[in-house]
Order: C-alpha cells, then sequence, then structure tokens
C-alpha cells in the first residue's frame, strides 16, 4: 500500500480527468457534480468536499496523510481540528459511506484515510451497457432511460424488506430529485413558491426582492436601499407580502407580481421578522422579534390592525414560528428547554412533538406532511405525518438549507446556503477559517485566543495559542454559548452554556454551575478574579467559583458589564450608557441617581443603540456592536473624553474581537454563495 505524506509537492488533484466513476456515482470534476448512476440524482458538492473527492479519486488505494489534506483545503489558515472530520463527514454523507463499514473511504489509524472503492475512469461494465456513452462523455444530468425501469423494481424490494423486516407500519416513502432553479453567481435565499401559480420570489444579495417563474425564468426584480427578506405568497390571490428591515424597525411590504405596491403595512420597531403567514386572503400571522423575543401578531389588511396573539407557552418554552397546515388551519411552533419541539395549536393543544429543535418546517399539501429540518439541523429535510411516523426526505452535503416552501403539486423549492466564516489578521489574512455558523473569538495579552465555534446546533469552545487548536469542552447538546471570556488573570476562561455557566483552563472545563436566573442570560463576565457575574435584565447575580450564590441586585436595564479594569459597572437604560462605581437595588426606579452619576453617562444615538452587543474592553476603551436597518456597526468609546467612534460596518459580521494593541479583526461570513433548488418526486 502506498502512502502519500505531506512531503510530496505533487498535489494530486491537478490531474486533469473529468469523469471518475466508482461504486454506484460518476464524478464530474470539472463541475463538482456527483451522480448517483441507478437514480439519476445529481448534487453538486460544496468546494471543499469536492476537492476533498478530487484529492481521494486522483490517488485511490493510497493513503492520504491529515497534513497533506489540511494544507490542499486550507493553505496557509490555521484551522480547527475538528474541520477536516466536518469535510469527510460532509464527503461520507453524500456517498452514503460508513465509518465502522467502509465502502469508500476508509480511515488508516494514526497515518490518514485510505479511498478503498475501484476507481476509473472509463464507464465500467455492466453500466456501459445499460447507460451509452459517446467517446466525449455525455452531460451527467442526462437520464439513463434504460436504467430508469429498473427503479420501481427497486422501490418495491425495499418496500418488502421493510414490511417482513420491522414492527414499525410501512410508510410508503417518496424519492425525491434535486435539480438547480437559480445558479448564478451569489447568495439567493427566503425562497417562497406560490401555492398555485407558476410564481417563484426570493431574495437576491441581500437587497434584492426577485419574482420568477418556476424554472427559474426571471420576471421582476426590485433593488432597495434596505435590506429584505421572507416573501410570503398569498394563498389564493397573486399578493406578495414581504419585509424591509429599515433602521429599527420591521416594515411590511405586500406588492403584485409585477412590483406594484398593493398594500403598505405597520412601521413595526423590531430586531426580527420571520416570513409571514397569510391566514386568509385579508389577516397575515406576523412574527416578529422584539426585546429578544419573538412574538405573534395577528395583522388585518383592511384596518393595519396589529393584535398580539395569546398564545398559551408551556413553561420552559418559546415560540419560534407559525405555519399553515391540516385543513388550511394555522399551527405553531415552540422549542423546549429540553431541546425538544412541539407544535401547537393556538388554544396550547399538542399536536406533534420532534426529540431535537425544529428551526425549518412547512406543509406539504401532497404528501399531508411537516417538512422540517432534521436531526442534523441544517443538512438534512424530514417529512413527519400527523400520526408521528416520518421518513428522510434529502440531505446534502453542498450546504445547509435554509428556507423551504412546498406548492400544491409537492414541489419542494429551497435555498442551499454555503460560506466561510473568517476571523482575520491585522493585515487581513485569516487566522481561523471553518463553515461553522458562528463564531466568538476573545483574544488575551499573550496572543492567545479563545473562541466558540457551533456546527450542528453544538456549541463547543476552543484555544488557539501556539498555533495549536485546542478543544476544551466536549458536548453532544444543543446549550448555546453567547459569552466567552477571560479570567483577569489570564488562568481561566468563563462562558455560558444556555442558562449554566462553565468554567475552563487550558486543558479544558473544570466546573458548570446554573446561573439561577429567571430569564435568558443578557451578559456574564468576571467582577475579580474570585468571583463572576450574571445578568438577565432584571437581576444581577454574583458568585463564587464554585458556583454558591453570593448576593443578588434588583436591575431593571438593557445590559449590564462589570468593568474589572477600573472597578465599574456600565449600565444600558434606554439610550443612557451610565458608569458607575457600585448598583443598589431598583436604583432606576423614582430619582435614585445623583447628579454626579447622571453626569457620568454618554447618551447614544438611536443607531449605536439598537442591538447593543458582543462587548470589548481594552485600554479605557469600550467597544461594541450594534445593527442598523440590519447592518452591523462596530463602535468604540473613550471612557476618558467619553468621545464615540465608529471603527467598522458591513453586512453579516457575527462577531469582532480587539487584541491587546487595540487592532480590530473580524469574524465575518465569507465566500457566500446560495442557490435555489427543487425537489420533486420520482414516479
Amino acid at each position: 500500500m502506498q502512502s502519500i505524506d505531506i512531503n510530496n509537492n505533487q498535489d494530486p488533484t491537478a490531474e486533469k480527468v473529468t469523469i471518475y466513476y466508482f461504486d454506484d456515482f460518476a464524478f464530474d470534476a470539472q463541475h463538482d457534480e456527483l451522480k448517483n448512476i441507478a437514480s439519476n440524482l445529481v448534487q453538486k458538492l460544496e468546494p471543499q468536499v469536492a476537492h476533498l473527492l478530487r484529492l481521494f479519486l486522483a490517488s485511490p488505494d493510497q493513503v492520504i496523510s491529515k497534513e497533506l489534506i489540511q494544507q490542499s483545503l486550507w493553505p496557509n489558515t490555521v484551522v480547527e481540528q475538528n474541520s477536516l472530520y466536518q469535510i469527510l463527514t460532509k464527503l461520507r454523507r453524500v456517498l452514503n459511506d460508513s465509518t465502522k463499514s467502509p465502502k469508500c473511504i476508509k480511515t488508516v489509524p494514526k497515518k490518514g484515510y485510505r479511498f478503498i472503492a475501484n476507481v476509473s475512469t472509463e464507464l465500467p461494465k455492466p453500466l456501459a451497457d445499460i447507460i451509452p456513452t459517446t467517446k466525449n462523455e455525455k452531460s451527467l444530468n442526462q437520464p439513463p432511460t434504460r436504467w430508469m425501469w429498473l427503479l420501481p423494481v427497486i422501490i418495491v424490494c425495499f418496500s418488502a424488506y421493510a414490511f417482513f423486516n420491522s414492527d414499525e407500519p410501512e410508510i410508503k416513502v417518496p424519492l425525491y430529485h434535486l435539480e438547480d432553479v437559480s445558479y448564478a453567481l451569489g447568495l439567493e435565499f427566503d425562497v417562497d413558491a406560490h401555492p398555485h401559480a407558476d410564481l417563484l420570489a426570493y431574495i437576491k444579495d441581500i437587497k434584492t426582492l426577485t419574482i420568477s417563474n418556476k424554472q427559474g425564468t426571471v420576471l421582476f426584480q426590485q433593488p432597495s436601499t434596505y435590506r429584505a427578506a421572507k416573501p410570503s405568497w398569498q394563498k389564493e390571490g397573486k399578493l406578495l407580502a414581504y419585509w424591509q428591515y429599515r433602521e429599527d424597525q420591521c416594515d411590511l411590504k405586500i406588492i403584485t407580481p409585477q412590483g406594484a405596491i398593493a398594500h403598505n403595512g405597520p412601521a413595526i420597531s423590531c430586531e426580527l421578522a420571520q416570513k409571514p403567514v397569510w391566514k386568509n386572503s385579508k389577516e397575515l400571522i406576523l412574527t416578529i422579534k422584539q426585546h429578544g423575543t419573538l412574538v405573534p401578531y395577528l395583522y388585518r389588511l383592511t384596518n393595519n390592525a396589529l393584535i398580539p396573539l395569546p398564545l398559551k407557552l408551556p413553561q420552559n418554552s418559546i415560540y419560534k414560528g407559525a405555519l399553515n397546515a391540516w385543513n388550511d388551519k394555522t399551527y405553531y411552533l415552540l422549542n423546549h428547554k429540553d431541546h425538544t419541539s412541539s407544535l401547537i395549536e393556538l388554544s396550547g393543544r399538542t399536536v406533534l412533538n420532534w426529540d431535537f429543535p425544529i428551526w425549518l418546517a412547512t406543509f406539504d399539501p401532497q404528501q399531508q406532511t411537516i417538512v422540517s429540518n432534521d436531526v442534523s439541523q441544517r443538512h438534512g429535510l424530514i417529512a413527519t405525518r400527523l400520526d408521528k411516523t416520518h421518513y428522510p426526505i434529502f440531505s446534502t452535503a453542498q450546504g445547509l438549507f435554509s428556507s423551504i416552501s412546498i406548492d400544491h403539486a409537492g414541489d419542494m423549492y429551497t435555498a442551499i446556503e454555503s460560506w466561510q466564516v473568517n476571523i482575520r489578521d491585522k493585515d487581513n489574512l485569516p487566522i481561523f477559517s471553518t463553515s461553522s455558523i458562528d463564531y466568538l473569538p476573545v483574544s488575551n495579552a499573550l496572543g492567545e485566543t479563545a473562541f466558540m465555534s457551533r456546527r450542528s446546533g453544538i456549541c463547543e469552545v476552543y484555544l488557539h495559542s501556539e498555533n495549536n487548536v485546542t478543544r476544551l469542552s466536549q458536548h453532544k447538546g444543543y446549550e448555546y454559548v453567547q459569552f466567552l471570556e477571560w479570567r483577569p488573570d489570564l488562568s481561566m476562561l468563563v462562558s455560558n452554556r444556555d442558562m449554566d455557566i462553565a468554567l475552563y483552563d487550558r486543558q479544558g472545563m473544570v466546573q458548570q454551575f446554573t446561573s439561577a436566573l429567571d430569564q435568558s442570560i443578557k451578559n456574564l463576565g468576571w467582577y475579580n478574579a474570585d468571583t463572576l457575574y450574571a445578568f438577565d435584565g432584571k437581576t444581577v447575580h454574583l458568585y463564587n467559583l464554585q458556583g454558591r450564590l453570593l448576593s443578588s441586585i434588583s436591575l431593571d436595564a438593557q445590559l449590564a458589564y462589570y468593568n474589572v479594569y477600573n472597578s465599574s459597572w456600565l449600565i444600558l437604560k434606554n439610550n443612557q450608557l451610565f458608569n458607575l462605581t457600585e448598583l443598589t437595588n431598583n436604583m432606576f426606579f423614582g430619582n435614585k441617581l445623583t447628579d454626579k452619576q447622571l453626569a457620568n453617562s454618554v447618551t447614544l444615538t438611536n443607531k449605536q443603540f439598537n442591538q447593543f452587543h458582543n462587548i470589548r474592553i481594552k485600554n479605557n476603551n469600550l467597544y461594541w456592536q450594534s445593527s442598523w436597518s440590519k447592518r452591523d456597526h462596530i463602535w468604540q468609546l473613550n471612557l476618558a473624553t467619553q468621545q464615540i467612534t465608529k471603527v467598522a460596518k458591513g453586512n453579516l459580521i457575527w462577531h469582532f474581537d480587539i487584541n491587546a494593541n487595540e487592532e480590530l479583526t473580524i469574524a465575518k461570513m465569507e465566500a457566500l454563495e446560495g442557490d435555489i433548488k427543487r425537489l420533486t418526486t420520482v414516479n
């Protein structure tokens, strides 16, 4: 067995082969398209997955070291230890391969990986007899008509096997074929298909509302100064509702397919809006995020009435959105503290349950199922019936499912997005690179950077030190990490895990305890080297390092942050930022603030104040992030002079960091790609 190592200067991906055949697949290396020959299903792989497959196919039956793979996929970039595993997992998923019984990719312990399937650059027999090809190779999208007659036989055999080998009732599982609707460069997302008419709506590159037919021919485009989001077609008529994020508000717009304004809804103070749901031709269910919480409203077009819905929520549950389902009735999706989900009626009666978080859901009128994300959260779709039986629909290694819509013919239209999240240094070079959907970098004076990376809903804490990346946490759940901060002596880190507080040293987690707060944590950090604090908008708790509650202070404010470097509290109340040496109970009720306290405050503009988050303090300068018209801004406040400066702005800035030299690094989504796809059933 030959081994490929990092010292080999030849890149195996440099081969000029166009089509590779292996197992049941044909791979078009020029277009990154993988075809399952039996089902005729074609998937366009995301770039790194395709690159890894080319690497294997160019060197079959040879051991390829992890170092060579990492250098080939991420040249001159330090990546998380888990990044290679994630790309391998995606490739194995799309190849239907198993780590326990591999048919394609075999792990060679302590050495690397070996591609064990037979690889050919010519169509092997007996497939050559079934699928005639020319010398130049026909397109992978051309259907193998002589092979397709076997498909019903395969389905019947599979159904019979399932019937005789399971105690569960037989479920007729439809097969789906994936095809492109839009494939232009850039980002297409937030797709919605008209239930009956040949109309499709989606957002192009953040600010352009696009209307096309269901084959992808563009009929109308409406660019905007403001960010557009979440189009939704009327059920019977042909009106389209969508949102515009303007300043600190969400504007509801309703237009015709030709772009004429049919209705201007109210401007609603909000942080985020979900897809409008047409209850009927004159009423919509609007889901709006206000003060950190999604709230459902009934909106009537006839009189612009916005009525809060009295949705009955179980304890420790949060509302996620609405959808129309069986008998055209509106249902409401909930996520629960134990990371399960349910679908309920307005009365609170539960209709369905899932044992994992659901965040993407719609109704399939043909199959009478709820189509949602699966347990992977973003890579797969499943269908769930009213009797609680379910079956898989489709999984992708190309990117992440971000929206889905289904028309009355049962055709599914989905947006699949891919991107890189990069942390860049002062020279704009990537320090870390990942396909994770979040990042939270926090550097220290030693040149180390701790960060959180979240994949498939799982948040993990890592430490980058001396060009090595160490994973500090070992979690398998869905707990969200939103805060991460170094101890003043740089010996430890603190983070939240949902409502819990976790402590880490440089080897791993050393302690975890409950915050004992009533609401979600708005901020936490160090009060001193031996004391922690956490704040939920109503109460500040102080704890020792063992998690024992030391004291509580009632405080009604948007944010409380302790500046351990000058021993003062930064309190955000409305548009005022106060710098206080101590806190007292209910100090903002009545006239309890002294003239000195009032004088030692800064008034923020709405743009500086809106969605104030992600605080950093370096050298007596306060940095934070805000959002205005859904555009991210990073600000600097000199605490001595009280002068405020804008230091950066842009779209899709997840997080930022300030190092000891006050150099800014940004964790930003880059290399954005998104396409609209159609999933149709294979008869």
